[in-house]
């Protein structure tokens, strides 16, 4: 009766047993002359000899182990002696967390000389990934991957040359790399080796051959594929980046230094387009995702699905989003106004910028609306964006400034950068409005003065700069326009003064907002009292909250009592004009 032959993990452990008894002769019966020809005693089961150069491999029991290291050896696809080396780092993982090259030399009783001699079969395990690194900081730690010691207590095939090799798509590799990237368990230097790894089993797809081309360095290569993982396993389509370089890196200033270039927008996946930042105020509230180049990459074919379910970019405001409002001009200030609102109808617009290009003119149309607060500037933007169906691009002041020294440059500068990239990927270029601008745009100081003078003159220069060479649209709004810099003013093509409503036109703004109340009412409030649509705006959410408070609508002297504590610092008439307490 034939006589059933070992599993994998039983030969391991016969071998493991055999191979420290034997020391370094089984080494020498494998390979003749590779270890020093000194004698030794050496026990093989009950039997004890000795063994010497000259001497006849003929041990029934070394021959024995010789055998189960070529069928070890044809396993892991190595040589007998990379195999008998495995053995050894197999026996010793089962004590320690992991191994080195001196306890492979020490389970073989080898002297320092003599371990050399074995060093390149070490490495060679290292190449065929049967040993990877376990910590980057120790290189030279190693550990047996958990899927080659799955495969083994399985006995089940490994390291199979394209004979049966696994049909995978794009979406399985980046699937078994995200996964590995979110395993805690495995450290950075083996995550990379097990990309590698992977992409050597997957060198037949597009995406990989075309990655690798483009990145060359594999650090950045497993983030590009852990996003993409992220692209298609979270519904946000996007990735942490906090959570993703936690992941990645075992190294603290490692994830630092990544972080640093991701908001900086300095890295190179951004470089290369591939993935573009969703900044937060605060670092850990950061993500990235996929360009449309990056999706492009990676969905191939399928990239029309996902076209098909494109979200709104959170960045901007849509002309749809914005509701219609009734806005009342004086007649000077409508015309102007029209001018501009005619001029981005789209079709004037692109003959507009054509003209201006045949003539070396900027083709960017910039204005400033200013005036006092309430008087409407932010909400004619909004309209004429409406009106002319273009998203609004709003610069968010606060975010735009930083306490870290250099940084605020770089936010302004990444607000003209974004803003570009909006404008390409726009039908319509939308409208750049920055709200409250004199906090920017204001009179440069003397930069001897301090640092904070010299950082807001850097903040200028670059804003002057990019109105010079804009392609697009920019709308700029302030309460205090002679704060502005004298140099702003010829970059701005329209000036528009939003002064204090008329009496007409406050007549009317009552009227749209109650339309309960009779016209002669109407009239006398706008008579009585000088106030701005907002501060009318505030006056009509007052009368809301008496009807919702007393079931019935205010009489006009209770509105005027409203009228009259709307203004600050002038006592209880507020601001009225011929109105008697």
């Amino acid at each position: 009766m034939k006589k059933k032959q070992r599993t994998t993990l039983q030969r391991l452990c016969f071998l493991a047993k055999q191979l420290e008894n034997s020391k370094h002769y089984a080494l020498n019966a494998i390979q003749p002359g590779l270890i020093s020809n000194e004698t030794k005693f050496v026990t093989f089961g009950t039997n004890r000899f000795t063994r010497r150069e000259e001497d006849v491999i003929n041990d029934e029991a070394l021959n024995k182990v010789i055998g189960e290291l070529d069928r070890l050896a044809a396993y892991l696809h190595v040589t007998s002696i990379q195999a008998a080396l495995f053995t050894a780092a197999f026996s010793k993982s089962l004590y320690r967390s992991s191994v080195d090259f001196d306890d492979i030399r020490s389970f073989f009783d080898l002297d320092n000389i003599d371990a050399q001699f074995l060093q390149h079969d070490f490495d060679m395990l290292n190449k065929q990934n049967l040993l990877v690194i376990s910590d980057y900081r120790r290189r030279d730690q190693y550990i047996i991957p958990e899927d080659i010691v799955s495969a083994i207590h399985q006995d089940l095939p490994i390291g199979e040359k394209n004979n049966e090799k696994k049909e995978i798509t794009r979406y399985d590799f980046v699937t078994t790399i995200g996964k590995w990237v979110e395993d805690n368990d495995i450290k950075t230097m083996e995550l990379l080796q097990k990309m590698a790894k992977e992409e050597e089993q997957s060198e037949d797809l597009l995406f990989v051959q075309t990655v690798k081309k483009m990145i060359r360095e594999n650090r950045v290569r497993v983030m590009f594929y852990d996003v993409c993982y992220d692209f298609i396993s979270s519904r946000r389509r996007m990735s942490d980046i906090d959570a993703t370089l936690n992941d990645i890196f075992d190294s603290i200033p490692e994830r630092f230094a990544w972080g640093k270039q991701l908001m900086q927008q300095e890295h190179e996946l951004i470089k290369l387009d591939l993935i573009e930042i969703e900044p937060e105020r605060m670092f850990s509230e950061a993500s990235m995702k996929l360009t449309e180049k990056g999706r492009k990459l990676f969905l191939e074919n399928d990239f029309e699905l996902f076209a098909e379910e494109k979200e709104k970019d959170k960045k901007l405001i849509y002309p749809e989003d914005i509701p219609e409002k009734s806005m009342f001009y004086s007649e000077e200030l409508s015309r102007q106004l029209n001018l501009l609102k005619e001029n981005l109808q789209e079709e004037r617009f692109a003959e507009l910028q054509k003209r201006l290009e045949a003539q070396s003119l900027p083709k960017g149309v910039a204005a400033i609306f200013h005036g006092l607060p309430g008087t409407g500037k932010t909400e004619t933007a909004m309209q004429i964006a409406r009106a002319s169906g273009r998203p609004v691009c709003h610069v968010d002041i606060a975010s735009s400034k930083s306490c870290w020294f250099g940084e605020s440059e770089k936010l302004i500068k990444r607000i003209f950068t974004g803003y570009a990239e909006q404008c390409k990927k726009s039908k319509l270029k939308p409208i750049l409005l920055f709200n409250e601008a004199d906090a920017l745009f204001a009179k440069r100081k003397d930069s001897n003065f301090s640092n904070v003078a010299q950082t807001e003159n850097a903040i200028q220069n670059i804003i002057l700069e990019e109105m010079e060479k804009l392609d697009g649209i920019l709308i700029a709004t302030t309460n205090l326009v002679d704060n502005l810099d004298s140099a702003f003013a010829r970059r701005f093509l329209f000036k528009v003064e939003f002064g204090q409503p008329t009496v007409e036109a406050k007549q009317s703004i009552w009227k749209s907002k109650l339309e309960w109340l009779p016209d002669d009412d109407c009239r006398a409030l706008s008579t009585k009292f000088d106030f701005s649509g907002g501060e009318i705006d505030n006056i009509v959410r007052k009368v809301v909250m008496e009807e919702v408070l007393h079931g019935t609508r205010p009489t006009l002297a209770e509105i005027e009592e409203l009228c009259r504590h709307e203004k600050i610092g002038n006592g209880c008439n507020g601001g009225s004009i011929g109105f008697q307490a």
